[in-house]
């Protein structure tokens, strides 16, 4: 059996408020999707988190549509659910309006056979249900015992990856020992670990979805696991997609000429530039680099650093924002707006804070 493992595809994304970044989005979960009908893939797992939103836009719907049209009939999609496609409140999910075998929304671990492979799931816990799933996945390793591979979906973070106090809900020692595969999702960069019986891996998001992600996916890459369980062995590989490359600088401000060497690439970049020296002009440097990224990039942001001011940085997971922010709104977009808004305003980038604003504000009315 050939198994494509994907994740964190976050449909309907739109980074910074760009029409071209939610296409981007939808241009990476297609190419997914073609390179596993392309590779002969037999089941295709996602491992949550496969829309941005509970509520996704139209054009979301319509590109998992035509995806699934695609597999009808050649390759099986399976899923569990992240914390992104999960309502706030009592609500339908998205996922219903599809042909998608769900493991686990009812948030017990819920199993199925293909093949003679076991794969089992469980969706998104977290705070006071983190007990619930711990005991839940100690049930697998039971389930397990009559099969030669097995494979354990989940969509959570464990310490190993995330070990900021709050931000995890596993550690290795809680789970179980005896999955062939271990798909993971949540973590956006790919991680993969020889772990008990098996292979535990972390997909990542097959995009870039902030510019945190940026260093890892230069070093990592953006895509998904191809895994082959037909022998004892376990045959895997990494399948990279082409995204839209972004670039993060820092410069001198008497060497700003020097971002052109770093903005040829195929598909036009986003730019994410910190400037810093004594005494700077800021108006005028601005002009300069609008001058000279001008028709090179879809998105440029500056941050401007003197001499003498000191940075502080913060873990960026070590407070989940983002979670604070939904659960503070009543609505999922005006929370993601208000931490895509923060997330500028402390880097003190005010044009890029005014121009979100009211791009938001034109969507919203």
């Amino acid at each position: 059996m050939r198994i494509a493992h994907l994740a964190d595809t976050h449909l309907g994304y739109k980074q910074y408020n760009l029409d071209e970044r939610e296409q981007d989005i939808y241009d990476a979960f297609n190419q997914a999707i073609d390179k596993a009908i392309e590779e002969r893939a037999d089941v295709i797992i996602h491992s949550g988190d496969l829309f941005e939103r509970s509520h996704p836009p139209i054009k979301a719907l319509l590109t998992l549509k035509d995806a699934l049209k695609k597999i009808r009939g050649k390759i099986k999609f399976l899923s569990v659910l992240g914390e992104h496609d999960i309502p706030k409140r009592k609500a339908i999910i998205p996922h219903k309006l599809f042909d998608i075998h769900l493991l686990g929304a009812n948030y017990k671990l819920e199993t199925t056979k293909i093949d003679n492979v076991l794969f089992a799931g469980i969706s998104n816990l977290k705070g006071r249900y983190v007990g619930t799933l711990k005991e839940e996945i100690k049930r697998f390793d039971k389930i397990a015992e009559d099969y030669k591979h097995s494979v354990l979906i989940l969509h959570q973070a464990i310490k190993k990856y995330l070990p900021f106090e709050g931000a995890y809900q596993l550690t290795l020692d809680e789970l179980p020992r005896k999955a062939s595969y271990y798909a993971l999702g949540h973590i956006h960069a790919k991680n993969e670990l020889k772990f008990g019986n098996g292979l535990l891996v972390y997909s990542g998001s097959t995009e870039i979805m902030s510019k945190d992600e940026i260093s890892s996916w230069k070093n990592k890459g953006k895509g998904f696991y191809l895994v082959d369980l037909e022998s004892d062995d376990i045959n895997y590989e990494f399948i990279p997609l082409d995204i839209r490359p972004q670039v993060s600088i820092e410069l001198n401000v008497a060497n700003i000429e020097k971002i052109l060497d770093s903005l040829i690439f195929d598909k036009k970049p986003l730019l994410h530039l910190k400037i810093f020296g004594e005494k700077i002009e800021k108006s005028y440097v601005q002009e300069q680099i609008e001058r000279i990224v001008r028709d090179k990039v879809i998105f440029h942001r500056i941050l401007f650093r003197e001499a003498g001011i000191k940075e502080v940085k913060i873990p960026q997971d070590a407070i989940n924002l983002l979670s604070i922010f939904k659960e503070y709104f009543e609505k999922e977009e005006i929370g993601e707006f208000t931490k895509n808004l923060y997330d500028i305003l402390s880097e003190r980038d005010i044009n890029s804070a005014i121009s979100l604003a009211k791009n938001f504000m034109e969507e919203y009315d």
